[in-house]
């Protein structure tokens, strides 16, 4: 994630959006974090939503344990058997993770005991956690996102006076840049990131409830800002991922409703669709990509635990529901 020499612009989208094909496929996307207060993001980062990955043969799942702590499970695929480990002990952790497979590592992320932006890697393999500090006391107010580019990992999260910010450090190195992708007053919600050819691609809801991304060649710390959505539209931390061609973003929007958007990459054109009515949409979303499907997941009505998917190329989605009534908390 060494970040590369700036290309010329921004990878060029094709002029339509890529045609999906009908088969339906059943991955579930685990729906994640707490609708936003109106004020804006609460102080106690309050999060127990856990982080998971596949690496190679075996799945990893990290999650906010007890007494703030932060804890690591892995079970190697075909087995029910999972090994626990404590990656860091009481009163250390004070959001739910971020956490992806870095070559032959794991990082994860997450936010410390004074709104410090903590990293943790270990070797796969090995149970021994190395701790580093990305940015220290009152620079982090939401739960991070972070991803793998190349020969870096980069870490976004909510800082103070509602700042977007944005870190990155070398693969072997611990010394991390900051940048601010946007000012005060800008982020109101954990953000959610990902890497998008040669660029990296955020997104946060705004002040007044509007839908913000941001995006920037990599070896640049010039941010583009683009409105996805006016006043009203977000009211809970959007769901980010990039789709052959397409961007597409899921929140949870007004009257609960559940709403995906998705521009064409060079564009910033957004299109709108209404995946599921007033009523029926009470947690963030999480979203993957699963072959020609997009795949949604949310906590709805009662608290049921309901999964949506489209195949792309159409703006008809399908609803199911996974766990009845008061299934999730």
């Amino acid at each position: 994630m060494n970040r590369t020499q700036p290309a010329a612009d921004r990878a060029l989208r094709p002029a339509a959006r890529t045609a999906r094909t009908a088969r339906r496929i059943a991955a579930l996307g685990l729906a994640a974090g707490a609708m936003l207060a109106a004020a804006g993001i609460a102080p106690a980062l309050a999060g127990t939503a856990p982080s998971m990955t596949v690496d190679g043969s075996d799945v990893n799942i990290a999650v906010q344990g007890p007494g703030n702590s932060l804890k690591f499970y892995w079970a190697v695929n075909g087995t029910a058997t999972w090994h626990a480990e404590t990656i860091a002990g009481r009163n250390t952790t004070y959001s739910a993770p971020s956490m992806n497979v870095d070559g032959n590592d794991v990082n994860i992320a997450t936010v410390g005991p004074h709104h410090e932006l903590r990293f943790y890697w270990a070797v796969n393999g090995t149970a021994t956690w190395h701790a580093e500090t990305v940015a220290g006391r009152n620079t982090t107010y939401s739960a991070p996102s972070m991803d793998v580019d190349g020969n870096s990992v980069n870490i976004t999260a909510a800082g103070p006076h509602h700042k977007l910010r944005f870190y990155w450090a070398v693969n072997g190195t611990a010394t991390w840049h900051a940048e601010t992708v946007a000012g005060n007053g800008s982020a109101y919600s954990a953000p959610s990131m990902d890497v998008d050819g040669n660029s990296v691609n955020i997104t946060a809801a705004g002040p007044d409830h509007k839908l913000r991304f941001y995006w920037a060649v990599n070896g640049t710390a010039t941010w583009h800002p683009e409105t996805v959505a006016g006043n009203g539209s977000a009211y809970s931390a959007p769901s980010m991922n990039v789709d052959g061609n397409d961007v597409n973003i899921a929140v949870a929007g007004p009257r609960s409703k559940l709403r995906f958007y998705w521009a064409v990459n060079g564009t910033a054109t957004w299109h709108p669709e209404t995946i599921a009515g007033g009523g029926s949409t009470f947690s963030a979303p999480s979203m993957i990509v699963n072959d020609n499907s997009v795949n949604i997941s949310t906590v709805g009505a009662q608290n049921r635990l309901k999964f949506y998917w489209a195949v792309n190329g159409t703006p008809t989605w399908h609803a199911e529901t996974v766990a009845g009534k008061g299934s999730v908390r």
